[in-house]
């Protein structure tokens, strides 16, 4: 009877502190998975890189800053070259489209407006459609 005591008792520690262990795990709550300001300009930059039809590497930058200012930067490299061609710099103002952050404003002054959307902002990455191009953006440290 004493045996049965004990397996009793430490079946029900066992148990105890098994389900002790499913409490709410940080990495899927709500604000995780939503895009937040802070995240956006968490990035020193956000860069893409893609070959041109005139066959030269284009970096793209997006830089976003927590005063809702940021900078689009686009350099273009001839093959070999570590040394940009050619550098192309617009400076923005951007806002979320809505409340529920999954669009963005960015507008570059003089009637000129680019919009993305479907964006997600993780950890490491920016992606989304920006003026209708599917892009996916890595965070530079």
């Amino acid at each position: 009877m004493r045996r049965l005591n004990h397996v009793n008792f430490i079946l029900l520690l066992v148990l105890t502190l098994g389900l002790g262990a499913c409490g709410d795990d940080v990495y899927y709550t709500d604000d995780f998975l939503r895009n937040s300001d802070e995240k956006l300009c968490s990035a020193r930059a956000w860069s893409e890189s893609y070959i041109t039809d005139e066959n030269m590497k284009c970096v793209h930058q997006l830089k976003f800053t927590i005063d809702k200012s940021g900078q689009e930067v686009f350099n273009y490299y001839r093959t070999g070259e570590s040394r940009p061609a050619r550098v192309e710099t617009f400076n923005f103002s951007w806002e979320w489209i809505d409340q529920t952050m999954e669009g963005l404003r960015l507008d570059r002054g003089a009637g000129e407006i680019l919009y993305f959307d479907n964006v997600w902002v993780r950890e490491n990455y920016l992606s989304g459609s920006l003026d209708g191009v599917q892009v996916t953006f890595v965070k530079e440290k």
